[in-house]
């Protein structure tokens, strides 16, 4: 059951990743720096799709940050509880 739960968590933070933490990059940037040159949040999120297909490292890093976080989160969870050698 554990390894089910642990990919959901692992799921989540890749759909997290992938889809809406761009939108929080925008928004953050738009407050902190002001409008998106290229255009708006729509133009945004299809400019880092457009890199992700390019295999552009900066956008494989936003998308891939959060599910390498939880990742790391739920082994030290795990190594931390002394479960690391539990059975599911």
């Amino acid at each position: 059951m554990r390894s089910k739960r642990d990919g959901l968590w692992l799921l989540g933070a890749l759909a997290f990743g992938a889809a809406g933490l761009p939108w929080l990059v925008y928004y953050a940037g738009l407050t902190a720096l002001g409008p998106y040159a290229n255009g708006g949040a729509g133009r945004f999120f299809a400019d880092y799709l457009a890199d992700l297909l390019h295999g552009q490292w900066v956008a494989w890093a936003l998308a891939l940050g959060p599910l390498a976080v939880t990742a790391v989160w739920r082994v030290i969870t795990r190594v931390g509880t002394g479960s690391a050698s539990e059975s599911d």
